[in-house]
């Protein structure tokens, strides 16, 4: 338990910053999160957390500074957990570990995912596995976002969902 808190951070507070080490890992409880890089100065979504979801660096838990940044959509209720804490409890204790390496492993999976629709499907086939899959995104989320998610224009992404 001294390794896990609960915290309430507002609106727009960023939680992760790009090329930065972090000890914690977030589990939304109540809100929404996205994370994005900066690339010649403009931010490129990369994804959208939502409450039951874990957020968080691979590259922290390996004490590498992230590649991306994480900021809070909405005010949020998150649980925070103190990686640098948490890696050698896993050792010790085998719960722990069976706690932390299948969320690892969901993580992983879903990067995989991500760049198999980033590279390998059109911008349409992006927009209706998002409209499939994830809708409560277009209520949560500034279109703007979405469409660099996507990897559109704003305009495009328009077109799209007029379809």
């Amino acid at each position: 338990m001294p390794h896990i808190k609960v915290i309430r951070p507002a609106k727009k507070q960023i939680i992760i910053r790009e090329n930065q080490t972090n000890s914690f890992a977030y589990f939304i409880i109540q809100g929404a999160a996205r994370s994005y890089y900066l690339q010649n100065g403009v931010e490129v979504n990369t994804w959208f957390a939502f409450e039951n979801e874990v957020v968080g660096s691979l590259r922290n838990y390996n004490d590498l500074p992230s590649r991306e940044t994480v900021e809070l959509l909405e005010d949020s209720v998150l649980i925070a957990f103190n990686m640098v804490g948490i890696k050698p409890l896993m050792l010790a204790h085998l719960e722990v570990s069976s706690f932390v390496n299948p969320v690892i492993g969901d993580y992983a999976a879903y990067l995989e995912d991500r760049l198999y629709y980033t590279h390998l499907r059109s911008a349409h086939d992006r927009f209706t596995t998002i409209m499939s899959q994830r809708p409560e995104i277009f209520n949560r989320v500034s279109l703007t976002h979405i469409a660099s998610f996507i990897g559109v224009s704003r305009e495009t992404l328009s077109r799209l969902r007029a379809r």
